[in-house]
């Protein structure tokens, strides 16, 4: 469902005590939430957010206001959650949850553009885990993110569906070697665990000048620093030779552990052991669930444009996430072996 402007207005700006909005502008990227950015009659603006219901809980929204208050304290220059007139963290309309934060100053990219772009994402990222690291609190959602053996669970129960049985049947090659490649590169279980971001794709940063900072803090939790890593190398090191088959670029992924590399603290020795495969679990991880919403055919938002439906675009994905996950597979020498050169100074 979506919505124009006269229902933000006038049913969900309504529940609000700020300036009159003048101009509403539609935010196409993103792949779950209805995003658009608002003006206010005095200049200042805001994210309008209509949350998936999915992440709209109650302890997913407890969550976004206890890290973005966090980050405030901290200086950090990120989103901040604005409540309604009635002190709720969401505004209701439409059959949605609405969430209004301060909006962030920057640029938002669809695609890393430079090794330069991925070291100053690799410095963001490493500075959002500092200042994190340092929160007090307990977080309520259970929608952990990055739950790579959930999501291989999920797919092969899925799979074994009678209902799905001729739909799996035009992806079973592709879906198998993703159910098998999975089972055997899972994350050590016993990885330290920090505050992540949960989905630090390109288009979750802010560039300013030389620097970033992240935004979209509904996925935060705690998990092994390597998941962020991963989810960092799928998203900013993809070659855009096609969409179809994108291929992987080692400068980039070696520019971005450098700029990570350059802002953290020290990692243990099984996180640097594990750093050149945790790409290539993540990119498989999101392929298990492209492959999942095929067969369901129910979650991810689609491209009308390109494609006649969600399930035409999810096989696409799907394609694009293996053949990017079997050239970094292709790379992991090249990887292990910058590793080494880390490990020895």
């Amino acid at each position: 469902m979506t919505v124009n402007q006269q229902i933000i207005q006038q049913e969900i700006m309504s529940q609000y005590e700020i300036i009159p909005v003048v101009n509403i502008e539609t935010i196409s990227i993103g792949l779950i939430h209805q995003s658009f950015c608002l003006s206010t009659e005095n200049g200042d603006r805001y994210i309008l957010q209509g949350l998936h219901h999915l992440l709209s809980t109650d302890e997913i929204l407890a969550d976004y206001e206890a890290v973005t208050n966090h980050l405030h304290s901290q200086h950090y220059g990120g989103p901040r959650l604005i409540k309604t007139k009635k002190q709720n963290r969401v505004a209701e309309a439409q059959g949605l949850r609405w969430r209004l934060s301060t909006f962030v100053p920057g640029t938002t990219y669809t695609s890393v553009e430079s090794s330069d772009q991925a070291y100053i994402g690799g410095q963001a990222l490493a500075k959002f885990h500092t200042v994190m690291s340092t929160i007090d609190y307990q977080f309520k959602s259970k929608h952990l993110g990055h739950n790579t053996s959930a999501h291989l669970q999920n797919l092969l129960r899925v799979s074994q569906q009678k209902e799905y049985a001729s739909e799996w049947a035009k992806i079973s090659d592709l879906g198998e070697n993703i159910l098998s490649s999975l089972e055997e590169n899972l994350l050590p279980t016993e990885l330290k665990q920090i505050v992540v971001h949960g989905d630090p794709k390109i288009s979750n940063l802010r560039f300013q000048d030389s620097s970033a900072i992240m935004i979209d803090l509904d996925t935060c939790s705690r998990h092994t620093r390597l998941v962020d890593l991963g989810d960092a190398v799928r998203s900013w090191c993809q070659e855009p030779s096609s969409e179809q088959e994108p291929s992987f670029s080692f400068e980039r992924w070696q520019a971005l552990v450098k700029g990570y590399m350059s802002h953290s603290g020290s990692l243990s020795a099984l996180e640097l052991e594990c750093l050149p495969r945790a790409g290539y679990v993540i990119t498989l991880e999101l392929a298990s669930r492209f492959a999942k919403d095929y067969l369901e055919d129910h979650y991810f938002a689609y491209d009308a444009q390109l494609y006649p439906n969600r399930k035409a675009h999810n096989q696409a994905r799907l394609q694009a996430m293996w053949s990017l996950a079997q050239d970094m597979k292709a790379h992991f020498g090249r990887m292990d072996d910058y590793i080494s050169t880390l490990m020895s100074h």
